[in-house]
């Protein structure tokens, strides 16, 4: 990934995370069949007062925010430096400009961790009118290389950190230089044949739930008495988000030819077994006369007060030599340096023959630990990191080759292992090849409801992962194959049918729709109905604002709501338009049935503020 080359701008501050995640619990979601778990009899306040019920600690519990959003936000974000190649600086036009993010964080498999994903429209890095650079999505972020043993404190994931990535075309990207010599370097170095646009990492770490840092070291009494606060005022009523928040370092460089979109592509060095010291994975790209490493991930801090583990000297070797090649002191990784340079370093190499650096395997060491980390030189990276399958006709999974670094363009063995949702089961074994590109195609089913990851191996009859999927060794790619629910498809229009096999999975997950739409509400989902259509059509599907948020919508399903939202009102049943005139104001009514009369062109998509502001008083008063 070109971060680790100059130019690239840096950028620190904090992320906050809103998630449901009542859906991480196999009692309330089944993510095969993509419907909220309810019994016959139950109803959307029954599940949703279950899902409060949930908010505790210990065995069975751990719901920490049944109100999501799914919302996360770049917040006190901005440029913190620039390196045109000397290090970093903080003397440019650009640093101190704030970082916009607004996304949707998502799991395609919700029960684990290693299929998180951000969904959003754009980014930008800059204010309007002055230094700029923004650009529209092209691919969601992807969250790889998820760190467990990033920080020995914190509570829930407050122990982990990740890697996220994305990158972005130069088709739409947008750069105001203005008097920033960082965007300056980079308009320029984007002229060059092999740049495709720009790439966007950055790294979330010591995260903080219930807004109270503390929990990290006060014990379990106190996340307990967190834990039944929430849990009381969610019974008291009212809309209780509670989302938690991480801080953030990364790094914005161009994004070059043949490298991943969504994740690093270059040199792995990975963790070996060391019982005195733990760092993850880094990866590291060959300049002249230097070797520039991404150590966003890699070392821990001691606490909350984010001081770095001290390691002593970090020596880059090559194996099966004695004598390092380069060092770096502690300085040079500390907080300071980390937050200063977003976890990048630079290790000296000119007095090394580059082809044996080229050629060889790197290591890399701390004086006080010894070996921390080893190349592995072969990697298999997917294109589509988190694929949606709708059932019927199989999808396709590819994986590139790389070595040290660089796409492979040859045909070579491959051990596929098809791996059950958690990761943890080896479920199929297939013995494949490359094409003479590199690239491995395979074919992935979609016969049924199911989610499932796939991870590659470059060698013939590997021995299969005995402890399952590793997010510091392996790569994968996650499929989800929505079920097609025909059967949901055939049934007749009606509110009832629409109500009870879709909306109320929604309804009843997700809390936050009260706040804009009421989904048990008839006249209201029919009155928005060229809203819904356009918010749950599949072309919207990477945007921020599609519904479901969670993306688990069947395609039976959709069939089923549309044909009801196509339905005229005066097609409606009698008992079906009683509840309609009991449950809908007479405006709402009034503006539904012009709505369908008129022969008008499809609304753009509108605000979600003014949405929520009309849904609540539809008489504007």
């Amino acid at each position: 990934m070109s971060i680790l080359q100059t130019p690239r701008i840096h950028f620190k501050g904090q992320i906050s995370w809103d998630p449901i995640v009542t859906n991480n619990y196999k009692r309330f979601y089944d993510e095969n069949t993509s419907q909220t778990v309810m019994t016959p009899t139950e109803t959307m306040q029954q599940f949703r007062q279950s899902a409060i019920e949930s908010v505790k600690t210990g065995a069975g519990g751990g719901n920490w925010n049944p109100h999501g959003t799914h919302r996360v936000q770049f917040f006190n974000t901005a440029v913190s430096s620039v390196d045109l190649g000397k290090g970093p600086v903080t003397t440019d036009k650009l640093v101190g400009a704030p970082a916009k993010l607004s996304a949707m964080l998502i799991d395609l498999e919700p029960y684990g961790a290693c299929t998180s994903q951000l969904f959003f429209d754009g980014i930008s890095f800059g204010i309007d009118g002055g230094c700029r650079v923004a650009a529209p999505c092209n691919q969601r972020f992807t969250a790889r290389y998820i760190n467990f043993q990033r920080n020995a404190q914190g509570i829930i994931a407050g122990v982990a950190s990740v890697n996220w990535q994305t990158s972005f075309s130069k088709h739409g990207l947008q750069i105001d230089v203005h008097k920033s010599d960082a965007l300056a370097a980079l308009h320029h170095a984007l002229q060059d044949s092999d740049a495709q646009g720009i790439v966007v990492s950055f790294n979330a770490y010591c995260t903080v739930y219930f807004d109270d840092p503390s929990l990290a070291t006060a014990g379990a009494s106190a996340t307990t008495a967190q834990f039944q606060a929430l849990r009381d005022k969610l019974t008291k009523g009212g809309f209780q988000p509670n989302p938690a928040r991480s801080q953030v370092v990364g790094t914005i460089g161009v994004w070059r030819k043949d490298e991943p979109m969504h994740e690093p592509g270059d040199r792995a060095l990975l963790p070996v077994d060391n019982d005195k010291a733990f760092v993850a994975a880094a990866h590291a790209r060959q300049g002249k006369g230097i070797m520039t490493v991404d150590l966003s991930n890699s070392v821990s801090e001691t606490g909350m007060d984010l001081t770095k583990q001290d390691l002593g000297a970090l020596q880059l070797f090559l194996t099966g030599k004695t004598d390092p090649i380069a060092s770096i002191d502690y300085a040079k990784y500390d907080r300071k340096a980390y937050e200063a340079g977003a976890g990048i370093v630079t290790f000296d190499i000119s007095k090394v023959n580059p082809v044996d650096i080229e050629k060889g395997q790197l290591e890399l060491h701390s004086s006080k630990y010894g070996l921390l980390l080893q190349e592995t030189v072969l990697r298999l990276i997917p294109h589509t990191p988190n694929l949606y399958l709708d059932q019927g006709p199989a999808g396709n999974v590819k994986f590139t080759l790389y070595s040290r670094g660089k796409p492979l363009h040859q045909v070579s063995d491959v051990t596929l292992f098809q791996l059950s949702a958690s990761g943890g089961q080896v479920t199929g074994t297939q013995n494949l090849k490359t094409d003479a590109q590199g690239v491995l195609n395979v074919t992935a089913s979609a016969t049924k409801g199911t989610v499932y990851a796939y991870l590659p191996v470059p060698s013939k009859s590997a021995p299969p992962p005995t402890q399952g999927l590793d997010t510091q060794t392996n790569t994968y790619a996650y499929v989800r194959v929505r079920q097609a629910d025909s059967n949901i498809a055939a049934m007749a229009p009606t509110w009832d049918n629409v109500y009870k096999y879709v909306l109320i999975n929604w309804n009843a997950m997700a809390p936050c729709m009260d706040n804009w739409l009421d989904l048990a509400n008839p006249a209201q989902v029919h009155q928005y109905a060229s809203i819904l259509r356009r918010l749950t059509a599949p072309a919207a599907f990477e945007t921020y604002l599609f519904m479901p948020v969670t993306r688990d919508m069947t395609a039976g399903q959709r069939s089923l709501l549309y044909k009801f939202l196509d339905k005229p009102l005066t097609a409606l049943t009698a008992a079906e338009q009683a509840d309609l005139a009991e449950k809908a104001p007479a405006m709402a009514l009034k503006a539904a049935q012009v709505t369908e009369a008129a022969d008008t062109e499809e609304a753009a998509l509108p605000h979600f503020a003014q949405l929520s502001r009309s849904l609540r008083n539809p008489n504007n008063e």
